[in-house]
């Protein structure tokens, strides 16, 4: 009954915000004043001046800087006192950051600039408890391509394991990922950081007692092209997905403008074929073959012969083999 109460006291107050304009736009105002404040205040001044007085803009000293940066809970705490006096006074408030969320991790993006972004977070005892015990086929060992620096704030009683695999490189090939290893578990103490380089480390979280609050800078300065998983029974290579926001709308984008059918969508995608990550111009050959095929082989052939990456050059030969066997049949 408490908590049939509890609804229609919220479902009541939400509905009264609804209908009261005023009260929405002072709502906004303050999520806006918010953003201003946190944006233009010492603790994003921190971070900005210690990115900047970087003596060498490598992955490995913003790694040094964010755990500097870690090391001080103080503006953990500004950030937390900021919001929770908003929300108290006000229930509707919604920080104005970007969210992350998985299926066992939920989280807010503090602080973002070209070289690194960094978040705060929980993660669900719950839901990792549920995830570890379902039943399900061989799980995965990730590795980010990034140098990441993570502080668990409550360690929550976790363990991790720790993974070392090949380096994902700019020139990764699947044929170089090899497999992964396990080097150790361990359990780690409340306030404890971490930094792993994603390009060949990994860690995973095998258990915890209570949730885990966690700092985690990402580093997008000399990133790996791509995140690359491993089978974490078997040890081997699954597969690699694309590290760059620019990569996966390109693939996205293409796969779209082929489905949509649009007027100038060939050109428009055999434009990318000349693409820095490798994965892209295959993505983008595969939408050109489903667009046109006559029209796409002599692009095919072209990658074929002088594509730079090893693997995209291999499944052109695979498909112009293909294409060549179906070749005498059809004129059979």
């Amino acid at each position: 009954m408490r908590a049939h109460r509890v609804n229609m006291t919220v479902e009541r107050e939400l509905q009264d915000w609804l209908a009261d304009r005023a009260r929405q736009r002072r709502t906004r105002r303050a999520i806006d004043d918010y953003a201003c404040d946190w944006n233009r205040g010492p603790v994003h001044r921190r971070f900005d001046r210690a990115i900047a007085a970087l003596p060498a803009q490598t992955a490995e000293a913003v790694a040094d800087a964010v755990r500097a940066l870690f090391a001080d809970d103080g503006w953990v705490e500004t950030l937390l006192d900021g919001l929770a006096e908003r929300l108290r006074g006000d229930p509707f408030f919604e920080p104005p950051f970007r969210t992350i969320n998985s299926d066992i991790h939920g989280g807010l993006l503090v602080f973002e600039d070209e070289r690194v972004s960094i978040a705060a977070g929980v993660t669900r005892v719950a839901q990792l408890a549920a995830k570890k015990n379902a039943k399900r086929g061989p799980t995965s060992v990730s590795f980010t391509g990034q140098v990441g620096v993570a502080k668990f704030v409550r360690a929550g009683g976790a363990r991790v394991s720790f993974w070392e695999a090949p380096e994902i490189t700019a020139d990764f090939t699947a044929a170089a990922a090899g497999q992964c290893r396990r080097t150790g578990e361990r359990a780690l103490a409340d306030g404890e950081i971490l930094v792993v380089d994603g390009r060949r480390q990994s860690f995973v979280i095998e258990q915890a007692r209570a949730n885990i609050v966690l700092l985690q800078g990402s580093i997008t300065l000399d990133q790996a092209p791509v995140t690359v998983e491993y089978d974490s029974t078997t040890r081997a290579y699954v597969g690699c997905s694309a590290n760059g926001d620019s990569a996966s709308r390109i693939q996205i984008i293409t796969t779209l403008l082929r489905k949509l059918d649009c007027d100038g969508a060939f050109p428009a995608i055999a434009a990318f074929l000349d693409h820095p990550d490798f994965f892209v111009r295959w993505h983008v050959m595969k939408e050109l073959l489903g667009i046109d095929a006559a029209a796409a082989l002599p692009h095919l052939k072209r990658m074929a012969a002088r594509d730079s990456h090893p693997d995209t050059r291999r499944a052109a030969r695979s498909v112009l083999d293909r294409v060549g066997a179906a070749a005498p049949r059809r004129a059979a």
